[in-house]
């Protein structure tokens, strides 16, 4: 495993950028003992992973989201090292792909719903399909897309819990 260590170098990025930018490296630039172009920190992650190195951490069993700090690699509690096969995913939704997602919805749809549509289009497992079948159904409420339409079960009082099952939207025509 020795024949692959990623390095990460620090680029000289402007005082304002984004938390995300900082987390998905887009100021910095990776390369491997191996001389695989790893071009950005998707191919880093993924190289990572496929030669047993942790996809958070890229091996060194460090997270460090800007040059100043650093900690411990939670994810693989510092040995750099990851299950055979292990793979982050990481979706990217484009709004053509939301649009043809909200298509194939019907008037009246769940979560259940959003799922069983995402799951068709999408590779990731579980994680990412939740984690996306939320983000576009907030997405399309705030394009005046769709509209809530369930109540809650129960109303919040004294020591009853509030529970929504699954709740309901409605496509706004």
């Amino acid at each position: 495993m020795d024949e692959h260590v990623i390095t990460t170098e620090w680029v000289d990025a402007p005082d304002e950028i984004a938390y995300h930018d900082y987390v998905e490296g887009t100021y910095n630039s990776f390369s491997c003992t191996c001389d695989l172009p790893l071009p950005d920190r998707d191919a880093a992650t993924r190289h990572a992973s496929e030669v047993g190195r942790c996809p958070m951490c890229l091996g060194s069993g460090t997270i460090s989201i800007n040059p100043r700090e650093s900690g411990g690699c939670g994810s693989c509690a510092g040995s750099g090292e990851s299950e055979p096969g292990t793979v982050m995913v990481q979706a990217r939704v484009t709004e053509s792909f939301v649009r043809e997602v909200a298509a194939l919805l019907p008037a009246e749809f769940g979560i259940r719903d959003v799922v069983a549509v995402l799951e068709q289009r999408m590779p990731g497992g579980v994680e990412a399909v939740l984690s996306v079948a939320a983000g576009l159904i907030r997405y399309l409420e705030v394009q005046g897309a769709v509209v809530l339409c369930t109540a809650p079960d129960f109303l919040p009082g004294e020591g009853v819990e509030q529970r929504y099952d699954d709740p309901r939207w409605l496509r706004v025509p």
